[in-house]
């Protein structure tokens, strides 16, 4: 039996159901009755989608000729199997299946949606007569098609969704806004809609009447509130409603149509989490955590973060992926030190590993000169570092470039330095073939036959740095940092990346946990150790991107959360949120810029050069 009361969207097939015939085969015809039918169903506020097994193209220049494109939402319309395809299109949509009512023809499409959705409602092309007399009987309340206008943003949001590499990416790029009012008597009519319709974000599900739920707004011990939210692809209006006595909510309430954008959560935060008994199943489970930096970020930036000037600098010393995690912070007292390209065009991370960063700075030039004249991956910019300075109050000290490295020993006075895959030995006469051919990682340094015979002759390999070694390393450093400073050792991973190939990452998982359970262990006892853990913010392998180092946005998002706290713990304030035009700006701009120089002629850039440089207009 089909609970028509319960519709909310009808998800059509096409042949031989909305319309009569077999597009693929020849023409098809729509009856007047069907056409009525959807222009009434949009007046109801029943929202009509489309799966079906078909060409796109067609089926689209057809809805176009039968004037019927517009009414429909979250199509579906390939020749793969229905039932995935409408389980994504109603979580797509943030509707319950219960109201959802799927029409189709073949016996076999209306199963296996009900196998991926047990609790949605399916019937043949034969309940359209008992359809339109129930919307014939229903009065119109959305002769404006508020509905299908909200549900068409959220089709370009989806839409716009699929560009991005992860989904706080996406939402950093919204813009979102959310602003909570209080003159709730005043949309007393929009809230009672919200409070008898919500069900997926109605965290307590209690009903009332208008005359009940306009008692309540009124009372003056009471607080309530509604919300609004809009943001780049257009204005929801008025999408949640709270009311809160004793610090009790007795409503706490949302629609669906902001479903995935941390309203909820934004608002649960702000409100300071007030007691909350949820009831009976709920689309998004609350936490009481910070609110989401992606919702207000410009007001966030300026009113929440860095309220006070830092009374010193922080610094972020390692592999160059984690500017994916300093890209959240502005501020003027962060520092960076990560991989670069050197003067020679070579990569330089060696300066971060603790044999060298406790020794370059305090070389005298000669020293210097001598290591960048033996050895020709060295770079005159890796002997400078702002890790020594007396206004640098906290260091965020990756550990992942130790498990990396390898360490050699010049013979000649016991000078140690950290340089190149631990696994590929400089000083091996096996591996000159392979440095020479570039099938050993080279740092994009161009070796000869005759510049590793003379590092092997004056260089003693010694292979990877021990856990212990590292240890004692840490113990130095602090000896020589001012006694107020405090270092956060950020830790690798004991996850491993299953679909690594490289024989330098092999088992990296294991050296990381014997280290990382030495520092923790050290930690306990130091209070200038702080620790911030990759491993808490590692929930599977679709966490990492190409090796155990490298992770997704979001890890590095959250793990940049948890180190504004740690700021907070030694400034008395957090840094400002970066807002995401200007993470837009720093990631995107140059990019966009070096492709269009990469693809257009040499000629032009010259004389788009000459005009920059005010040499021609």
């Amino acid at each position: 039996m089909i609970h028509f009361s319960d519709i909310k969207l009808i998800i059509w097939d096409l042949d031989d159901t909305l319309w009569h015939g077999t597009l693929s085969e020849g023409e098809v015809f729509l009856s007047n009755e069907i056409f009525e039918l959807l222009k009434r169903l949009l007046d109801c506020g029943i929202i009509c989608s489309i799966c079906s097994k078909n060409d796109e193209g067609k089926v689209l220049s057809k809805l176009e000729e039968l004037n019927i494109r517009d009414y429909f939402v979250f199509n579906s319309i390939d020749w793969t199997p229905k039932g995935s395809r409408i389980s994504a299109l109603i979580k797509d949509m943030g509707l319950r299946a219960q109201n959802v009512l799927f029409i189709d023809d073949n016996i076999t499409n209306l199963n296996e949606a009900k196998y991926y959705e047990p609790k949605i409602q399916i019937a043949t092309p034969e309940i359209i007569p008992e359809l339109v007399e129930y919307v014939n009987e229903v009065e119109p309340t959305d002769l404006n098609h508020s509905r299908l206008r909200n549900y068409k943003v959220l089709e370009e949001k989806r839409n716009a969704k699929s560009c991005y590499s992860d989904n706080i990416q996406f939402l950093f790029s919204t813009n979102t806004k959310v602003e909570i009012k209080h003159n709730c008597a005043e949309h007393i009519d929009r809230i009672f809609e919200l409070v008898c319709r919500t069900n997926q974000l109605n965290y307590t599900k209690r009903r009332c009447s208008r005359e009940e739920l306009l008692a309540l707004v009124s009372d003056s011990s009471c607080d309530t509130g509604y919300v609004e939210v809009e943001d780049k692809f257009g204005d929801y209006g008025i999408v949640g409603f709270y009311a809160i006595k004793n610090n009790e909510c007795l409503h706490f309430l949302f629609s669906c149509r902001t479903i995935g954008q941390g309203v909820e959560q934004y608002v649960y935060s702000t409100l300071n989490f007030p007691a909350l008994q949820v009831v009976g199943d709920v689309s998004v489970h609350l936490k009481k955590g910070p609110a989401p930096a992606w919702i207000n970020q410009d007001m966030e930036s300026s009113d929440k973060g860095e309220k006070t000037k830092l009374s010193g600098k922080i610094l972020f010393k390692g592999p160059c992926d984690l500017s994916s995690m300093v890209l959240n912070f502005d501020s003027s007292a962060i520092l960076t030190e990560f991989t670069y390209i050197g003067l020679k065009h070579n990569s330089i991370e060696h300066q971060n590993h603790s044999v060298n960063y406790l020794r370059f700075p305090f070389l005298s030039d000669i020293e210097k000169k001598d290591l960048l004249e033996e050895c020709m991956f060295n770079d005159a910019q890796m002997f400078e570092t702002d890790l020594f300075n007396s206004d640098v109050r906290l260091v965020f000290l990756s550990t992942l470039i130790e498990a990396n490295l390898a360490v050699y020993k010049r013979k000649r006075d016991g000078y140690l330095l950290a340089f190149g895959e631990y696994c590929n030995d400089l000083t091996n006469p096996d591996n000159v073939e392979g440095f020479l051919n570039d099938t050993l990682y080279c740092y994009s340094n161009t070796y000869t036959k005759e510049w590793l015979q003379q590092f092997s002759e004056n260089w003693e390999y010694c292979g990877r740095q021990k856990a212990s070694d590292y240890l004692n390393n840490l113990k130095t450093l602090l000896d020589k940092l001012p006694s107020e400073t405090k270092i956060c050792l950020m830790l690798g991973s004991e996850t491993p990346y299953l679909a690594n190939s490289k024989k330098a990452y092999e088992n990296r998982h294991i050296f990381h946990k014997g280290l990382n359970d030495l520092l923790r262990g050290y930690a306990k006892s130091n209070s200038r150790i702080l620790l911030l853990d990759f491993n808490d913010f590692i929930h599977g392998q679709e966490d990492f991107t190409d090796n155990i180092n490298h992770f997704q946005r979001r890890v590095y998002y959250e793990i940049s959360q948890k180190a504004n706290e740690y700021i907070e713990q030694v400034f008395g304030t957090q840094v400002k949120k970066k807002s995401w035009f200007k993470k837009y700006k720093e990631i995107y701009v140059p990019r966009i810029k070096g492709w269009i120089f990469e693809h257009i002629p040499v000629s032009i850039q010259e004389k788009y050069h000459n005009v920059k440089m005010g040499r021609v207009k």
